[in-house]
């Protein structure tokens, strides 16, 4: 596929992320000629640790966790992102490899971006690099906030500061809220650094209080 049409088919896929949204017609369409789609099964890894030049991924749809795998092959995950996200936006701009493990959860969909374009981009139209310094931003706040659930919450505490944060409003209530753990317990409770069990324990607790609802991989807030 030439620069032209990739322009053409993938133009329509970056302006439905909300980070992309406003780029001006030149930049955007400059940006997904150097795009590529791909398409993930559930397990697929879809970048390594280290890995140089792989510009950053646009998630279409399905989810994707971010993780750090140890020398002893036990993982940490960092962060589940969810369709409309963009993530490895960092390494792209610095220049440097890929910090985490990046793989599929379900069937997933993702653009990628070259990070050559990238960076060319952000020398020629300055809307480009105010969109590259909003997400590195919004990664950096993100950062802040899950540093400071690591080291000043308590397990519950970080439970529910997820679920209030997740939850949305369900339709036809005025009060109730309700959300779908966007992963298995075990990956949801290693992104809020807990233990599956202790995951578990805490959410049932607060169901044997009356405070939540829990149906499955659905979490009802009353």
């Amino acid at each position: 596929m030439h620069d032209a049409d990739r322009s053409e088919t993938y133009l329509p896929l970056l302006r439905e992320l909300a980070a992309l949204r406003d780029l001006p017609e030149a930049p955007a369409r400059y940006l997904a000629g150097g795009s590529a789609l791909r398409t993930l099964t559930r397990g697929q890894v879809l970048c390594e640790k280290g890995n140089a030049g792989a510009g950053f991924f646009c998630l279409l749809s399905g989810r994707v966790k971010l993780s750090a795998v140890a020398a002893d092959g036990s993982e940490r995950v960092l962060e589940l992102v969810l369709p409309g996200r963009v993530f490895g936006q960092a390494a792209a701009v610095l220049d440097e490899p890929f910090p985490f493990l990046a793989q599929a959860l379900v069937e997933t969909q993702v653009l990628q971006v070259s990070r050559e374009r990238i960076r060319k981009a952000i020398e020629q139209w300055p809307e480009v690099a105010g969109s590259m310094l909003r997400l590195v931003s919004q990664d950096c706040m993100r950062l802040v906030h899950d540093l400071e659930a690591c080291c000043l919450m308590s397990a519950r505490q970080r439970l529910v500061d997820f679920l209030i944060k997740e939850a949305r409003p369900r339709v036809g209530s005025h009060h109730d809220a309700t959300l779908a753990l966007p992963a298995s317990k075990a990956v949801v409770a290693s992104s809020l650094n807990l233990t599956p069990e202790t995951f578990s324990r805490e959410l049932h607790d607060l169901a044997r209080r009356g405070l939540v609802r829990v149906e499955r991989r659905t979490v009802e807030i009353p």
